[in-house]
C-alpha cells in the first residue's frame, strides 16, 4: 500500500472518531447480565497483571482474548450491549456466507452471545495485530501503528488511538485492498474495522461499539 493510501485511510478513521458519539446503555438487564456487568474483584492469576492504568488493562484484555478466556473477557463489557448503537452483529457475520447470515439481528448482544461468538468478534486478524501493539508507547504517545501482517495476498495492521478528551480507546484493524499480479498492493477495497473501548477512571476498559470504515 502506498503511503498516501495509508495516510488517507488514517484520516478517514480519525474522522469517524470525531463524528462518533458515546451512547448510554438503554436496556434493562437480566440477572445474569447484571452480574456480568460488575468488574471482577477477584485476585488475578499469574497470567494477568495488576491494573494501574488503561494500558495495563489493555494487556490483560489481549491475554484474555488470545487465550479465549471468556469469563475474563466479560469484564470488558456492560451487558446487554444495545445492538442499534453498534455494528457488533455485522462484525460477527462479516465473513459468513450469505445463506448463513440472519435476516435480522437480535436487539442486544449478551454474555451468552459473547460465549458463542467471541472467536468471530475478536478474530485472528484482531488478535495478531493487537499482539503487535506496544502498550507502553501507546500510553505515552496516545497512538501507535503496528507493522503490517501479510497473509493470503492481503495485509493488515492495527492503528491504536487514545482520545483523552473523550476517554476512548480505538483499536482499528486496517485491511489492504489486495495485491496485483506483480505483488503491489492496491487501494481499491481498503477497509477498517474499528473497535471502541471507553476508559473508566483512567484504568478499566469497557466495550463501546464497533464501526466499519472504507
Amino acid at each position: 500500500m502506498k503511503n498516501t493510501n495509508r495516510n488517507t485511510l488514517s484520516i478517514i478513521i480519525a474522522g469517524v472518531v470525531l463524528l462518533s458519539a458515546c451512547t448510554n446503555d438503554k436496556a434493562k438487564t437480566k440477572d445474569a447480565d447484571v452480574r456480568a456487568d460488575t468488574h471482577s474483584k477477584t485476585s488475578d492469576t499469574s497470567e494477568y497483571g495488576v491494573v494501574n492504568n488503561w494500558a495495563d488493562d489493555l494487556k490483560n484484555l489481549r491475554t484474555a482474548i488470545s487465550q479465549g478466556d471468556v469469563p475474563k473477557m466479560k469484564n470488558y463489557f456492560r451487558f446487554p450491549v444495545v445492538a442499534d448503537t453498534t455494528q457488533v452483529w455485522e462484525a460477527i457475520y462479516s465473513n459468513a456466507d450469505e445463506s448463513k447470515r440472519p435476516q435480522t439481528f437480535p436487539n442486544t448482544f449478551t454474555y451468552a452471545d459473547l460465549e458463542k461468538h467471541y472467536g468471530k468478534l475478536f478474530d485472528s486478524a484482531f488478535i495478531k495485530s493487537l499482539q503487535k501493539v506496544k502498550s507502553e508507547k501507546l500510553f505515552q504517545k496516545g497512538e501507535y501503528t503496528t507493522p503490517k501482517i501479510k497473509e493470503n495476498n492481503q495485509s493488515y495492521y492495527m492503528i491504536a488511538n487514545y482520545d483523552k478528551a473523550a476517554n476512548m480507546l480505538q483499536l482499528s484493524v486496517t485491511f489492504s485492498g489486495g495485491a496485483e499480479e506483480n505483488g503491489e498492493e492496491v487501494s481499491e477495497g481498503e477497509y477498517a474495522i474499528l473497535y471502541f473501548f471507553k476508559v473508566e477512571e483512567n484504568k478499566h476498559l469497557k466495550f463501546d461499539k464497533i464501526l466499519f470504515a472504507g
